[in-house]
C-alpha cells in the first residue's frame, strides 16, 4: 500500500485559549499549524516522527527523527527542493535520529539514539559527507556537544554504565583525551546532557536516584583532560534533593562569569501541586548561587509534566524554554533573575491546547526562533493497526500580540536596511535598537565571522570576506534579524 504524506489541521480537544490568538495565520497549512501525517487507504497510519531540527542560514529547517531526514520551509511546509520534491527521505533499516547540530563547516552532525546507535555527518540534502568516519561503538547515545574546534563530545550508555567520548571533527576517537578517548562515568549517576565552555572544561548534567522517592539533581565537572574536578561541589558533583521526582531532561547553560544555569523538572516536596519546572543557578565552585531566586533553586508550576526539552539563552540574557506539558507543549521566557518575562505569550508562557485525542502521548521536540516568533515542534500518538504510531506537528506563535503584524520569517530583512549592497569594505545598516552582536554565514551554512559585543556606529568591516553571497544575522535585545548581502 502506498503511503502519502499529508498536512492536516491540528485536532485539539480543548477550550479556546488566549495564546491561540498568537498563532501566525500565515504559517503552515491551517492558520499557524501543520501536521506531518502518513495516510494509508484513507486512514492515518503514522507520520514524520520529528525528534530535532536545526535552522539553515536561509531560514529553512533540517529535521531528523524516526528513520527519516526532512527539510521544511520557514513557513512550515515540506521543502519541494528536497529529495526530488518529496521534502523528506525515509531511511532503512530503522534508526532513531534524536539530534542534529551544525558541524561548523556547512554540514551537520546527527546523533542516532537507537540501540547500537551512531554519530554521522550529513549535508543539508541528507547525504553522507565524505571524509567523516561514522562512530558506532556499542550502546545507546544520549547527548552530544560540538565545541568551536569541531570536536564532538558524546554521552554513551551501555546497560546502566555511562561514558563520555570525544571525537575529532573527522569522526575518529580522540585518543589524546582521558583514557584512550573516553571517560568511564560509572552507573551511579544518570547523565543526560554535556556542555563544554571556552576553557574546554566539561559539565555533565543529569540525576541521581538513591531510592524511588529519593532523587537528586546532578551536575558534574571535568577538566579539559577528562579528570574529575574534585573542588567542584562535593568531590566533583553538585547534588540537590528534589523529593520524589526528577525528570529525564536536564538542560545546562554556561554563563560568562563561570556560573551554571540549570533546568529540569521535578519537585521539592511530596504530594499534589509540587511538580513543575525546576530552575537553579550554581556558582563556579558548584554550590547554589544565593543571589538567585529562592536562594539558588525554585519550582515553577506549569503542568504535571514540565520537562525542559530545549533551552536557549537570548541576547538579553533571558532564557527561552520549550518543553512537554500534560498532553500539550509549552514555551516560556524566563528573565536572568528567574522571573517570568510577562511580555511573552500570556503571563510569560505559551501552552498549546491538548493535542490529539486527549489520551494521546504528546512530546515536545524543541523549537526554532524567527524574529519575534517561535515554532514549537512535537509528536503525538495515534492508534493504528493495533499499534501506537506517532505523527509530527508544528505550531508557530508570535511572542506577543504586539508582534502580530510581523512579516513572513523569510522577509526579516525588511526590518533593517543594509547598504551598500554589494559591499566592498564596510557594511552599514540602519536599526532603531542597539545591536548586541552579529554572525555572518556563507551560503553553505558555515559561520565566517561573528562577534558577541555591541556593534558600534552601525557598520561591520567585511573587507576580509571573499567575493560572494552571505547571510548576516544581527542580535538585538529581543530578536535576531536576518539579511542577505553580496561581497564584491
Amino acid at each position: 500500500m502506498k503511503k502519502i504524506l499529508l498536512f492536516l489541521g491540528l485536532s485539539c480537544l480543548s477550550t479556546f485559549s488566549a495564546q491561540e490568538n498568537l498563532l501566525d495565520p500565515n504559517y503552515g497549512q491551517n492558520n499557524g499549524t501543520s501536521i506531518f501525517a502518513f495516510y494509508t487507504n484513507g486512514q492515518p497510519s503514522g507520520g514524520l516522527q520529528i525528534h530535532d531540527t536545526t535552522q539553515l542560514p536561509d531560514g529553512k529547517l533540517l529535521a531528523v527523527g524516526a528513520s527519516f531526514y526532512a527539510r521544511f520551509t520557514a513557513n512550515g511546509l515540506l521543502d519541494p527542493t528536497f529529495n526530488n520534491g518529496l521534502g523528506y527521505k525515509l531511511i532503512s533499516p530503522a534508526h532513531t535520529y534524536n539530534m542534529v547540530e551544525p558541524a561548523g563547516d556547512g554540514n551537520y552532525i546527527v546523533l542516532d539514539g537507537s540501540t547500537g546507535g551512531q554519530i554521522l555527518k550529513i549535508d543539508e540534502n541528507g547525504n553522507s559527507v565524505n571524509g567523516f568516519t561514522t562512530y558506532n561503538a556499542s550502546g545507546d547515545y544520549v547527548d552530544m556537544h560540538i565545541d568551536p574546534s569541531g570536536k564532538i563530545y558524546v554521552i554513551r550508555r551501555v546497560s546502566n554504565n555511562h561514558f563520555l567520548v570525544r571525537l575529532l571533527p573527522n569522526g575518529l576517537v580522540d585518543t589524546t583525551f582521558a583514557n584512550n578517548g573516553e571517560i568511564a562515568l560509572g552507573s551511579t549517576y544518570q547523565y543526560r546532557q554535556v556542555k563544554v565552555n571556552a576553557n574546554n572544561e566539561i559539565f555533565i548534567g543529569g540525576k541521581y536516584q538513591i531510592a524511588q522517592n529519593n532523587r537528586y539533581m546532578l551536575v558534574s565537572k571535568f577538566d579539559s583532560a577528562g579528570n574529575l574536578v574534585t573542588t567542584f561541589g562535593t568531590n566533583g558533583h553538585f547534588t540537590r534533593s528534589a523529593g520524589e521526582y526528577v525528570g529525564d531532561y536536564t538542560r545546562l547553560e554556561l554563563l560568562e562569569d563561570g556560573k551554571i544555569q540549570g533546568f529540569t523538572s521535578g519537585s521539592f516536596c511530596f504530594g499534589n501541586n509540587c511538580f513543575g519546572l525546576i530552575a537553579y543557578r550554581l556558582l563556579p565552585n558548584g554550590t547554589l548561587d544565593p543571589s538567585y531566586k529562592n536562594g539558588g533553586a525554585f519550582v515553577l508550576p506549569i503542568q504535571s509534566n514540565s520537562d525542559p526539552v530545549e533551552v536557549r539563552r537570548m541576547p538579553d540574557n533571558s532564557f527561552m524554554i520549550g518543553g512537554t506539558g500534560n498532553h500539550t507543549m509549552y514555551a516560556l521566557r524566563m528573565k536572568a533573575n528567574g522571573e517570568l518575562d510577562t511580555s511573552f505569550g500570556v503571563d510569560g508562557k505559551i501552552i498549546t491546547p491538548i493535542i490529539g485525542t486527549g489520551s494521546s502521548f504528546v512530546y515536545n521536540k524543541g523549537f526554532e526562533l524567527y524574529g519575534n516568533s517561535i515554532v514549537l515542534f512535537g509528536i503525538y500518538s495515534i492508534w493504528y493497526g493495533a499499534q501506537t504510531k506517532y505523527v509530527g506537528t508544528a505550531r508557530k506563535y508570535f511572542f506577543s500580540s504586539n508582534n502580530l503584524a510581523t512579516t513572513d520569517p523569510e522577509k526579516s530583512s525588511d526590518k533593517i536596511k543594509i547598504y551598500p549592497n554589494p559591499v566592498g569594505n564596510n557594511l552599514q545598516f540602519t536599526s532603531n535598537v542597539p545591536v548586541n552582536g552579529f554572525e555572518i554565514y556563507d551560503m553553505n551554512g558555515k559561520r565566517i565571522m561573528h562577534s558577541a559585543t555591541p556593534v558600534k556606529n552601525n557598520f561591520i568591516n567585511v573587507n576580509a570576506l571573499n567575493s560572494g553571497n552571505y547571510i548576516l544575522k544581527l542580535e538585538t535585545s529581543k530578536e535576531v534579524i536576518t539579511a542577505k548581502f553580496i561581497k564584491e
